[in-house]
């Protein structure tokens, strides 16, 4: 299912799109005079917003200029950070959050990275198949939701039940299990010699313990 812009700019970044009631304040606003001024509806990206886009995405190949910022190469920077190095100004960036063309292309441009990893994705996702591990539960689990994953798109999803404590089998649960069998032989009955000896020393007088006095 393919998510729209707001969904997949809240995953990644964690802009929600604007309530419509934000808008609706703005217009009451608007009436109350001219002195106050509706934000300006974006109609082309410039060169630094495309600039704030590709470092809150890709981050930089600079890694001096990541470092000024406390960030690694390629890692990508938070939209304050992005902004700054952009040369945008916070308020104009946050306006931009909002902005719907600038959301379009940003989304987009999330969208463009994703599709570049998906061959590597993939090819991990192979690897995964082949790798058994040490044939525990969890390891039949990886490998199962891989291949889930392969035929997603030509199978139906296949349901999978298994856990680390349980296995792939359900009603288990760890601890020591002692079975018994049911033609197993009664415990060995005492000798005779055995059962005598024990029934002398049962009748045996005791003798009183004496204490020496010094």
């Amino acid at each position: 299912m393919t998510k729209t812009d707001d969904e997949l700019l809240d995953r990644a970044f964690g802009l929600s799109a604007p309530p419509p009631a934000e808008a609706a304040a703005g217009n009451r606003l608007k009436r109350i005079g001219p002195q106050y001024r509706a934000p300006e509806v974006l109609k082309e990206l410039k060169d630094r917003h495309r600039h704030m886009i590709a470092l809150m995405v890709h981050g930089t190949d600079d890694a001096a200029r990541a470092a000024q910022f406390g960030l690694k190469q390629f890692e990508p920077f938070g939209w304050k950070v992005a902004a700054d190095a952009a040369r945008v100004r916070r308020k104009e960036a946050r306006r931009l959050l909002s902005d719907k063309l600038f959301r379009n292309a940003l989304a987009t441009e999330l969208r463009a990275l994703g599709d570049s990893a998906k061959p590597h994705a993939l090819h991990t996702i192979i690897r995964t198949l082949d790798r058994e591990g040490e044939g525990k539960a969890a390891d039949a689990k990886v490998r199962l939701e891989a291949a889930k994953i392969v035929l997603a798109d030509d199978a139906p999803a296949v349901a999978v039940k298994a856990g680390v404590a349980q296995g792939l089998y359900d009603g288990l649960r760890p601890g020591v299990v002692i079975k018994l069998k049911t033609n197993a032989p009664a415990a060995p009955i005492e000798t005779q010699e055995a059962t005598e000896a024990q029934a002398e020393r049962a009748d045996a007088p005791r003798l009183p313990l004496r204490t020496k006095l010094g």
